[in-house]
């Protein structure tokens, strides 16, 4: 928030300042050399996060197919191992986690700096009382064996229920077949009195016998928030 100045020398001495700063930081940005070193740029991913026998997170493995590991020993050039993560504490054991993962790269090694997990339940084909509370997809893309989608709700401390349906495989004209996936939305009461993110991750995997990659597609039905029902296109 701006607060107006109400002597105006005081104001005249801060813009002096203000332009003396600016002036000092761009001559130490001239006089830098090409051997200086800048912060690592940070990659956020959709990924998937495999923990051993103690519930320690130690490989990472990207919707392209990179796999990044962790070990105590260091790095092998292999397997693109390096470091072990810290803050895996509550995962289970021998298990795999849909996360949302922030990293830096190095020489072809990662450095898995923080995660959070995604919302990623295998689709579901019955239910008693479908719900489709509207939201917002934000975005929505095919990664891997996945459907991605950061969807906003709008809520305020209630837990809301979210479930991928699946009503059926069809089967068009030209040959070709398409699954039908619905998001299930039950906002349980919840007020609408703030945006809240949720990252999304429909595994496509129990498919493979089905569809073709490809060849087939996925139509997946939301409840768009000003729009009705809203169907993305997406290839298997």
């Amino acid at each position: 928030m701006l607060i107006p100045s109400i002597i105006t020398i005081r104001l005249q001495v801060r813009i002096r300042l203000t332009i003396l700063l600016f002036v000092t930081a761009a001559v130490v940005l001239c006089s830098c050399s090409d051997d200086d070193s800048w912060a690592p740029a940070y990659v956020t991913d959709f990924a998937d996060i495999r923990t051993d026998g103690s519930g320690t997170a130690v490989s990472m493995i990207l919707d392209d197919g990179t796999i990044y590991g962790w070990s105590e020993a260091g790095t092998n050039g292999e397997l693109n191992i390096k470091y072990q993560i810290s803050d895996s504490k509550g995962l289970k054991p021998d298990t795999v986690y849909r996360a949302i993962c922030l990293y830096t790269l190095q020489e072809k090694a990662a450095t898995l700096h923080s995660f959070s997990l995604a919302f990623a339940p295998e689709p579901q084909s019955d239910v008693d009382d479908m719900k489709m509370a509207s939201c917002t997809i934000q975005s929505i893309w095919r990664g891997g064996a996945y459907i991605n989608a950061r969807m906003l709700v709008q809520g305020k401390d209630q837990s809301h229920i979210v479930a991928f349906i699946d009503k059926g495989i069809e089967e068009k004209e030209d040959g070709y077949k398409q699954l039908i996936l619905y998001l299930y939305h039950d906002q349980n009461g919840d007020a609408e009195a703030f945006t809240r993110t949720v990252y999304l991750s429909c595994p496509l995997r129990g498919y493979a016998d089905d569809l073709v990659a490809g060849r087939d597609s996925v139509a997946f039905v939301v409840n768009q928030e000003g729009k009705g029902l809203t169907t993305f296109m997406l290839p298997y």
